[in-house]
């Protein structure tokens, strides 16, 4: 099974607390950028791969899209979207990426956020997706920076003269990262 430390009751906790979960799309930083590559939604059929709370599920519905199918391997977001989406064309599915199936052709538009760097085997799950779209379907997703994979013990470090700098000391490495997620997909 993929890495889920989301149903954790801790974690879950102080992750409902971040901005992006707090505010939604407005508060992920990236989202201007996304939103401006996304194909305009109307018709369109819909997957949302990690959708967590259902933030862009929703905002895809309000955008005209025919139908959304949002999928996350943690229980605790498909809970809390299915809880806060009112919209019978909006599906959510508990699924693990790391072996989800899907119709062939089924979806006009593919799109994720921050969730492939927790996959193994990244080729697999987009050959699937490619045969999940219909001719001329789009693929838009986010990745976490490598950046925030690099370090063997990922946090800030303080040094004598009281600046901050976050340790790089894996940076180039291809593989699994120290903290288990794959790097140099």
């Amino acid at each position: 099974m993929a890495q889920n430390i989301y149903d954790n009751p801790d974690f879950f906790s102080g992750y409902s607390q971040l901005p992006r979960q707090v505010y939604g799309l407005d508060g992920a930083p990236e989202w201007p950028v996304i939103r401006d590559m996304l194909p305009s939604l109307a018709g369109k059929r819909v997957i949302d791969l990690g959708c967590g709370f259902g933030w862009a599920s929703r905002w895809m519905r309000e955008q005209g899209a025919a139908s959304v199918l949002g999928v996350d391997l943690s229980e605790k977001m498909i809970a809390r979207a299915k809880a806060d989406t009112h919209d019978a064309a909006i599906e959510y599915r508990i699924a693990d990426l790391e072996v989800l199936e899907l119709p062939a052709a089924a979806f006009d538009l593919a799109y994720s956020a921050l969730t492939f760097h927790y996959l193994r085997d990244f080729g697999r799950l987009v050959r699937m997706i490619h045969a999940a779209l219909v001719a001329g379907g789009d693929f838009v997703f986010t990745i976490e920076h490598p950046i925030y994979m690099a370090a063997a013990h990922p946090h800030w470090i303080t040094d004598e003269d009281g600046r901050k700098t976050w340790p790089v000391n894996s940076y180039s490495i291809e593989g699994v990262a120290p903290t288990g997620s794959p790097r140099g997909c």
